[in-house]
């Protein structure tokens, strides 16, 4: 198979990574470097973003400045390669199966842990929260860290999965059931994985799911937009360099903007131990016309009124999941019908020992 290029590294997409002397053992929290040194706080406290195909060859097209300080790779040593390649050759099977699950099945707002290549040659265990949207694979990286803050960041998923050395054939899955409220305690399930054909094209849901991501710069107050994936529910690449809240329903900007808040201070910047982040699900109006904000000013002028007297205007009701990493903030709006209720947020049980963390991790996301 043909060889590709990981920065200083040369990697065949046929064949295993190569292993430095640390690479042969996962760790279960800070991971030790090549060197023998744990990984900073930095390193820890850091989150990026990135963006693949949601094909089986998961080519990468967005990667955040972030993922530099992480795992060693800039954009350009990344963009346009699989993501496979900066997987652990051990675990490859299990990651495609569970990609594969995700693209058909359209999942979204899952948490896996897994082993990922460092571009110094070592291996690191990261937790990476994923989402399929329409057309692309979305995928927010960080390095795992054992206790309450690995709980924070996998309570508030729809589904938690974790792949170890010792899993013996099978990966661990704990899903929340959609149809009962979520507990901090979900029953594990044991999946099996099977080969999957990496020589065919995989198949497409019929007719997938309208979703529409959008990347957005979490230091502006308007939430500068970045990145638009689609314009499959609203003409959102106009949006680019405009405020996000530009397309939302003038009422309801001031709820998405506490959600907007909550996945910043849920998120931080560098290490903090309180704070792992998470998603935050709730519902709002779009507008099929985005109320671009006039030359010269930052925020949109219009309000509901005046949205509703435009000619081909439409209040589209949505899911949106809020999530937010170092470098950016992330919303993923699914098309809903209007009896449609956001899922609940897990509740923490008065005797879990995490108790106190679980709860810590909804007041973040809501409060």
């Amino acid at each position: 198979m043909p060889t590709q290029t990981l920065g200083k590294r040369r990697l065949s997409s046929g064949s295993p990574p190569p292993r430095s002397s640390a690479s042969a053992s996962s760790s279960h929290g800070p991971t030790t470097s090549s060197g023998g040194l744990k990984a900073s706080q930095e390193e820890l406290g850091l989150s990026a973003l990135v963006v693949c195909n949601a094909d089986q060859e998961a080519k990468l097209n967005y990667v955040s400045e972030s993922m530099q300080d992480i795992l060693g790779y800039t954009s350009a040593d990344l963009i346009g390669k699989s993501v496979y390649l900066i997987f652990h050759p051990d675990e490859v099977p299990f990651l495609r199966q569970i990609h594969y699950q995700a693209l058909t099945e359209e999942r979204t707002a899952c948490v896996a842990y897994f082993r990922v290549l460092h571009r110094e040659g070592y291996y690191v265990e990261c937790c990476c929260s994923y989402y399929t949207v329409y057309n692309m694979s979305l995928a927010l990286y960080t390095r795992a860290v054992d206790g309450h803050r690995t709980l924070q960041q996998a309570l508030t998923a729809r589904e938690v999965i974790e792949i170890s050395p010792a899993s013996q054939g099978q990966f661990s899955v704990k899903r929340w059931s959609p149809s009962a409220p979520q507990t901090s305690s979900p029953e594990p399930i044991r999946m099996s994985t099977t080969a999957i054909d990496i020589d065919h094209p995989w198949p497409k849901p019929p007719k997938p799911t309208p979703r529409t991501f959008y990347i957005m710069d979490r230091f502006t107050d308007s939430s500068r937009v970045m990145y638009v994936s689609n314009d499959v529910i609203i003409n959102g690449s106009s949006l680019l360099k405009q405020s996000f809240y530009s397309i939302i329903k003038p009422s309801d900007r001031p709820h998405v903007r506490k959600y907007i808040e909550a996945a910043k201070k849920s998120t931080p910047i560098m290490f903090d131990e309180q704070r792992s982040g998470g998603h935050g699900y709730t519902t709002f109006h779009v507008l099929k016309i985005p109320d671009l904000p006039p030359a010269g000013a930052i925020w949109p002028q219009g309000n509901d009124e005046s949205e509703r007297s435009m000619p081909g205007q439409e209040f589209i009701l949505v899911e949106g999941i809020f999530t937010a990493n170092s470098d950016g903030l992330t919303c993923i709006i699914s098309r809903v019908s209007e009896d449609y209720k956001a899922p609940e947020l897990p509740k923490a049980k008065e005797d879990n020992t995490n108790s106190k963390a679980s709860a810590m991790a909804i007041e973040n996301l809501t409060g």
